[in-house]
Order: C-alpha cells, then sequence, then structure tokens
C-alpha cells in the first residue's frame, strides 16, 4: 500500500484513468447500453433480466477464483492485461448475434431465431464478464485498493465513481454517429432489428478494440507487482475466508458497510438495466429534447455533483455522505414515479437527484469499502464484496422490477412476443431498498464513529 504522506504520482494515476475508464466503458456497454441493443432484437425485457442474472453468478464466481489466486501468487497485473485483451475481443461478438444471424440458425423460424437473440446473448456475455470480472473486478479493484491509503482513497474513488457516467457519455456520442439506438419510426419490429444490425456491428467492433488495445497498453504501463505472496493459507481456504464467521466478527464493520452496499444496490439494480429503455419510450422525451440530450443533461449534472462533492470527501469523510446520498436518491425515485409521462421537467429533475444519489453514494461506499479491507486478503475480499455488492443485488433487484413489467406487458401482434415494457413501479422497488439501506447505514455510522473516538481520544462527530 502506498505510504500516507506519498502522493499516486503521474504513472499510477494514468494507469487508474486509462484501465478505470475502458473498463467502466466495457461495463457500461455490458450493463446498459447493450440491454437497447437486445431489446431492439428481441422486444423482450425478460432477457434483459435473464443476462444480469447470468452475469451477476459468472462475476461473482469468477472473482471468487481470481481474487484469491492473485492473492497467493502476489500477481495482479497480469490478470488485468491478459484479461482487457481477451475482454475486448468478447465486446465484438455482441455484434454477431443479431435477429438476422439467429434467424438463420433457425432455419426461419422467428419464434425460435427470438429466442436464440436471448440465449445466444446470454451466452456471450457471461464469457464477456468472465474477462472483465478477471481484469477488473477481482485485479483492478485490488490494485486500487493496494496503492491506495486513507488519505487519497476518497478522492480516487471519487474520480472512479465517475468513469461510468464518462463512460456511457462516450458511448452515447459513438452511438449517436453511428445511429444507435435508432428510431423504429413507420418500421416494424423485425425490420427494424435488421436496420440496426450494421451499425451495432460497428459499435461493438469499435469498442471491442480500444478495449483489447488498452490491455496491451497495459501491460507496458502498469508497473511490476509488488504485493507479497500469500503462503498462509490454503487456496480454496483463502478463496472463501471472507465468509467464515471469525473473520466477520473481526472485520465487523467492513460487513456492516457491506450490508449497506448490497441495500443501496440493490435499489440501483431494480432501474438501472431498465432505465435507458425506460426513458427512450417516454412520450415526454420525444416532445421535449430528445432521447440522448436528456441522458446527457442528468448524467452529465449527476457527474458534476460528485467531482464537486468527491472533492472534499477527503476531509468530509466518506461516513457523512453517505446518508445524504441514500435520501437523494430516493427523493430522485419519488419524483420519476409520481412524474407524468409527459412531464418533462420532472423527468429532468427526478433523473438528476437520482443519479446524483446513485454516484455519490456509490463513491462514499466503495470509499469506505477499501478503508475497511484487510491489507493481506484484498484479492481474496474481492469475492464477498462481489457477492453482497453485485450478485445479491444484480439478481434481486432486477427480478422485483421484472415482476411488475409482466402486470403492463403487450403481445405485438406481427410478432407474437410480449414486449414488456418497462414501467415506472421500478421506482417503488428502489425507494423501499432505500429505505432498508438506512439501517445498516445507521448502525455503520454510530460504530464507525465510536471506532475512530477510540483511536484518536475524542469525539470527532
Amino acid at each position: 500500500m502506498q505510504n500516507e504522506t506519498k502522493s499516486l504520482g503521474a504513472r499510477r494515476w494514468i494507469a487508474i484513468l486509462l484501465i478505470g475508464l475502458c473498463g467502466q466503458i466495457a461495463w457500461a456497454i455490458e450493463n446498459n447500453y447493450i440491454n437497447l441493443w437486445v431489446y431492439s432484437q428481441s422486444f423482450d425485457a425478460s432477457h434483459i433480466t435473464w443476462m444480469t442474472m447470468a452475469s451477476a453468478v459468472v462475476a461473482t464466481l469468477t472473482t471468487f477464483f481470481i481474487g484469491a489466486l492473485s492473492d497467493k501468487l502476489g500477481k495482479r497485473k497480469i490478470f488485468i492485461s491478459v484479461g482487457y485483451t481477451l475482454w475486448g475481443i468478447s465486446v465484438f461478438a455482441f455484434g454477431l448475434m443479431s435477429l438476422d444471424n439467429m434467424k438463420t440458425l433457425a432455419g426461419g423460424d422467428l419464434e425460435i431465431a427470438i429466442l436464440l437473440v436471448g440465449v445466444m446473448n446470454v451466452i456471450v456475455d457471461c464469457v464477456m464478464t468472465f474477462f472483465g470480472s478477471t481484469a477488473n473486478d477481482a485485479c483492478f479493484n485490488a490494485y486500487v485498493t493496494d496503492e491506495t491509503n486513507e488519505k487519497n482513497r476518497p478522492f480516487v474513488e471519487s474520480v472512479l465513481s465517475v468513469m461510468p457516467v464518462i463512460s456511457l457519455a462516450i458511448m452515447l456520442g459513438v452511438g449517436t454517429m453511428l445511429g444507435v439506438p435508432g428510431e423504429q419510426g413507420s418500421l416494424g419490429k423485425t425490420e427494424f432489428a435488421s436496420a440496426q444490425a450494421k451499425p451495432w456491428l460497428i459499435f461493438f467492433l469499435a469498442f471491442g478494440i480500444f478495449t483489447t488495445l488498452v490491455g496491451i497498453i497495459s501491460f507496458f504501463l502498469l508497473p511490476k507487482d509488488h504485493i507479497k505472496p500469500n503462503r498462509e493459507d490454503h487456496y480454496f481456504k483463502h478463496m472463501v475466508k471472507g465468509f467464515f464467521p471469525k473473520t466477520i466478527k473481526d472485520n465487523k464493520l467492513f460487513y456492516i458497510c457491506l450490508l449497506t452496499f448490497l441495500f443501496f444496490n440493490v435499489a440501483v439494480d431494480s432501474f438501472m438495466p431498465y432505465i435507458m429503455v425506460y426513458i427512450q419510450g417516454l412520450p415526454s422525451v420525444t416532445t421535449g429534447l430528445g432521447f440522448l440530450p436528456s441522458m446527457a443533461i442528468i448524467f452529465a449534472t449527476g457527474t458534476a455533483i460528485v467531482i464537486l462533492i468527491g472533492a472534499f470527501l477527503n476531509r468530509i469523510g466518506s461516513r457523512k455522505v453517505i446518508h445524504p446520498s441514500i435520501v437523494l436518491m430516493g427523493l430522485g425515485a419519488l419524483a420519476l414515479f409520481l412524474a407524468q409521462s409527459d412531464s418533462y421537467v420532472w423527468l429532468l429533475l427526478g433523473g438528476i437527484a437520482l443519479i446524483s444519489g446513485y454516484l455519490v453514494g456509490t463513491a462514499a461506499l466503495g470509499a469506505k469499502i477499501r478503508d475497511l479491507t484487510p491489507a493481506h486478503d484484498v484479492g481474496a475480499f474481492q469475492s464477498v464484496r462481489m457477492v453482497f455488492v453485485v450478485m445479491i443485488p444484480m439478481i434481486v433487484g432486477s427480478n422485483i422490477s421484472l415482476a411488475f413489467f409482466g402486470e403492463t406487458g403487450v403481445i405485438d401482434p406481427s410478432t407474437g412476443t410480449n414486449e414488456r415494457p418497462p414501467n415506472r413501479m421500478m421506482f417503488i422497488v428502489t425507494i423501499a431498498s432505500l429505505v432498508l439501506a438506512l439501517i445498516p447505514a445507521t448502525w455503520l455510522y454510530i460504530e464507525d464513529s465510536r471506532k475512530t473516538s477510540d483511536i484518536d481520544g475524542v469525539k470527532l462527530d
């Protein structure tokens, strides 16, 4: 770990920014933009949910094995570099899973082809997630924890927390130039799927090449590993060490923070996989500035807010920001639920509050998690983090929301499929989960304040 008074230095900052941004672009494609792709080819939101669940399980299992292995070997660099290189190739593969290609495989049977779109995209998504979780979740996350300390970590985490928004802006920009997502207009659904196939293929190819190039560059950019290999525990014991009762007892604050993060991310995953599809279908967006400008305003404002708060997060302390971010995100969800479908102003205000709360909360909780991660087991504890922060929330949040989508499903006469479009009930799921998040968040605040008081001899809060 970095010395308390030592800065990160230019080389480490460049590595964190470039590798972090590239990773978030790839994840943003997998978590957000690809949902538009799959929906344009299959017309069914349930395929998005299956992708979300499968990806969560694969990401968690991968982090279990690779995180512990990187600790055992004392290696992060090789997993990051090779992982990113192969990650890019898997990104390109999405563009091959179009409805037209699946119809060819299905012998022209449209119903089977639509099913294959879902199945094949789920498979490719799992392959992509394996490489991405190896490189990013298991090893890059551990690398950042290794290279930062409690002095510089909150600001680094704030910078990393806006990476998803910057990546989304880049995606939207490139997508706009290529014509994805396009307007269906008077086209039938199958004709629209065919028209979208080529620009989406180019889109996935462009970002696949970029991710692979960053993987190659990281071979030369990342400094030599300096972490000490963990020879104390057996590999499989070390892999599940974070779930032992003794480990939980010895790291009480870490697990309270994880519990807070769990409910927070259930709230996030109840709307995040569907938010772009939902906003794109609102009448107010069509009559307002349009889909892309609206998304740009919402996410750009959220980015500005988290950067502003991030600049002071070192002084404020991350625990003091957790409660306000939860409340802000809840108010945004409430505004979006109450807003009429033709209320454009409320859409923007609610969206800004929702995304701002999400970004600030992610930065604060992420920094606190890194602070509380045991320094000698960083890789192994990434798997614990993945279970609480990624797998459970992605499965629970997305499925609860999907259950509400079923109530508004509409059978399309041209395809015979149930579109199951996302609806505003997902924001009620968000609010309910955020209310639950306040309980462990309060517990964390009290326990952490008490611990700080014991260490410093004075009450700081």
